[in-house]
């Protein structure tokens, strides 16, 4: 195999990956707007559309990435690239799901409750903190600038202590009332979308370590932070 066809096929799973993670960000976009108002029902079909072009991005990658390796046997330097690329694209695919959970558990929310009002200020501050922490994690890989990657993975302790904040709220404001089916389900689902995001987060993080891995050539995922 020429060297103009290995280019040539890391380009195209090159264009691939960066296509990935523009419909994921373009997912979150979308997720937070239904965050303000869950009323938009075009937003809802747009969600089910880009979910189907990573799942589909997801499988073509993964198997370029087989493709690639057992092709043309990569050095070193390429290959860690190529098995971020790997790792990476299953977060993103991750993320894809999780955007796609919370979305259904805001068409299920009364947003304009009251009650509900506070909450969805703080799940709002953690969508925007999730939004950083993917968009900057994405860039810390295109770069290879690891400066960039253990700041995000430190800003996951931010995102931690605002799903502990969300978790203790919820039981201070229902706590000893008695609860119509709304209440209950707004309960659910704010715990839910709480969780969601949490895992957001976790999975910027790991996209982070990814680019660790690439610059250093260390894995830090089971260290203590």
């Amino acid at each position: 195999m020429s060297t103009k066809i290995k280019i040539k096929q890391l380009e195209i799973l090159l264009n691939d990956f960066e296509l990935i993670s523009k419909t994921v960000l373009t997912q979150i976009q979308i997720t937070t707007k239904l965050l303000e108002d869950n009323f938009i029902e075009e937003l809802y079909e747009e969600v089910r559309e880009n979910e189907i072009i990573i799942d589909r991005l997801e499988m073509k990658i993964r198997e370029e990435v087989v493709f690639t390796i057992f092709t043309f046997n990569p050095l070193a330097a390429d290959l860690r690239r190529i098995f971020a690329y790997q790792d990476i694209t299953t977060n993103l695919e991750r993320v894809g799901d999780i955007l796609l959970n919370i979305v259904n558990f805001l068409r299920e929310s009364n947003l304009n409750d009251p009650q509900v009002q506070e909450f969805k200020k703080e799940l709002y501050k953690m969508m925007k903190i999730v939004n950083e922490m993917i968009r900057n994690a994405l860039i810390s890989f295109s770069t290879q600038d690891s400066i960039l990657a253990y700041r995000i993975i430190k800003e996951d302790k931010k995102v931690n202590q605002l799903f502990h904040k969300i978790n203790v709220n919820l039981q201070e404001v229902f706590s000893g009332k008695n609860l119509m089916k709304e209440d209950i389900e707004n309960i659910l689902n704010i715990d839910s979308i709480n969780q969601n995001l949490e895992r957001i987060g976790d999975s910027a993080t790991n996209i982070a370590e990814a680019t660790v891995y690439l610059t250093e050539g260390k894995d830090i995922r089971h260290k203590i932070k």
